[in-house]
């Protein structure tokens, strides 16, 4: 939750974060329904969805693993969102 915080602070995001919900089965019914949720753990597996401003995934990378190995770095992320902002 500290670093979707900073990431949104840092970035300016005007919105909340799924990390930042109050209502933990709220967050497990997204999890699930996005096919992340480590039942486990009782958490989400290290995801990255880009969804447009209609509510579109038009990104989605679930790595294989949470290592660094398989982190999509940032810069491919920001192209991402360009691509999409590009798209509109």
């Amino acid at each position: 939750m500290f670093s979707q915080k900073a990431m949104a602070d840092f970035f300016k995001i005007p919105y909340p974060l799924l990390s930042g919900a109050r209502d933990i089965t709220v967050v497990h019914k997204v999890l699930k329904a996005y096919d992340v949720f480590n039942e486990k753990r009782l958490d989400a597996r290290r995801s990255y969805f880009i969804i447009d401003k209609e509510g579109i995934v038009r990104y989605k990378h679930i790595p294989p693993t949470p290592t660094e190995k398989d982190l999509v770095p940032t810069e491919t992320l920001l192209n991402e969102v360009k691509k999409v902002n590009q798209a509109r």
